[in-house]
Parts: C-alpha cells; structure tokens; sequence
C-alpha cells in the first residue's frame, strides 16, 4: 500500500470537521520515511481515524497533526517500524485518568461522555488493530496541555520509494 495515499484518505473525511472547528490538521512526514509498504493499509487508516477523530473533537482550538517516522535504521531490507505520532492542542487528561482509556467501554469520566459522545469503545479497538500491527501503543497528556498518542506499527516486505517532508 501507500502510505501517503492511505493518510491522504483519512485527512479527507476528516479535514471538514477540523475546518468547521477552526482547527489545523498537519501531516509530517520525517524525510525518510518509505511511501510503499507490505501490510494492512485498513488497520493503519482505522487508528488514525480514531485517534484523529478524537483529537478534532477535543480540541476547541489549535491544531492537530499526523508525524510519522521511521524507527529503525533500515538495515533490514525484509522489514520497517513506523512511529505514528496525533499530537494536539486540545483539552488534555489528567495523568490518573490515562489508565482507562484502552478499557472497553470506559470514558475518562461522565461528563466527557455527555458533552463530547463517544461509546468509550475507539481506543480500546485501536490498540488491539495496533497489537495485530505489531506494535504498541500508548498516550502522554495533561490537562489544557493537549495529548499525544504514539504507536507503532512493523510492516513485512521492502519499503520503497521515500515520502516528501511535507
């Protein structure tokens, strides 16, 4: 698959509601990071939308961006790691809430449930489609500091043909 093409289907859906919001959706792309990859474009563009998709609803104001990177030094030609970073701008989590949101079911607390919506079920089928990825996943947040979400994910076969920084 390519990543760029696969990103680019994501930020379609959702550039309307960042737009609507005032909110500026950023892609990176670390100059080394390979266009074309063995493995499930699917699974990649459902966390991203999840996690994108949460961030624009969390975030009233600023930004949310897409950095993607290359983690391993690409001496394997049979295999790459990708880091994934959504970074925004948004509401943040109180650290001793950060536990629950990979549970089934579980929202931070109820009155994000009724302001903001959501079956509490999103996250936790992320880190499972990361999981089957081969990778983690795992989050960095404050309250009115915004969040992070990393995750990583290995794909088979070789990388080829580098992204443009952009």
């Amino acid at each position: 698959f390519d990543l760029r093409v696969s990103l680019e289907e994501v930020t379609d859906l959702l550039v309307p509601r960042a737009f609507d919001k005032g909110i500026e959706l950023i892609v990176r792309y670390a100059p080394d990071t390979p266009r074309r990859f063995m493995g499930d474009a699917g699974r990649i563009r459902q966390v991203i939308t999840n996690l994108v998709g949460n961030a624009i609803k969390f975030t009233e104001r600023g930004e949310v961006t897409i950095d993607i990177r290359r983690t391993d030094d690409g001496s394997d030609q049979a295999r790459c790691s990708l880091l994934f970073k959504v970074i925004d701008t948004g509401i943040g989590i109180p650290e001793d809430r950060l536990d629950r949101l990979f549970q089934s079911f579980s929202q931070v607390d109820a009155s994000m449930t009724r302001r903001y919506g959501g079956t509490g079920l999103g996250l936790a089928i992320a880190s499972r489609l990361v999981a089957a990825l081969g990778g983690q996943i795992d989050v960095e947040s404050s309250p009115g500091n915004g969040t992070v979400f990393r995750f990583t994910a290995r794909f088979e076969g070789r990388p080829t043909q580098r992204l443009a920084t952009g």
